[in-house]
């Protein structure tokens, strides 16, 4: 799973957590409306904007670019 940290443009959502290309989890609001999203980006970094697919729409480009990745790992 990785983190990422969305450039602050004032909007409602700053971070989401992605699993295997999906949105599993998004903070600090909107969860409700994004996860669920598939996200087509591989290798994602800093200043990407992301190519996604909300459960709701058609694929589209999010607005807010990458600020950081933050890779996290299961422990079992």
């Amino acid at each position: 799973m990785e983190t990422i940290v969305f450039v602050d443009h004032g909007q409602d959502f700053l971070e989401w957590d992605i699993e295997e290309g999906e949105v599993v989890a998004c903070r600090p609001f909107q969860e409700d409306v994004w996860k669920g999203t598939i996200v087509h980006n591989k290798n994602i970094k800093k200043g990407d904007i992301l190519d996604i697919t909300p459960p709701t729409s058609k694929r589209t480009t999010l607005a807010h670019p990458v600020e950081s990745v933050i890779l996290n790992r299961h422990i079992e």
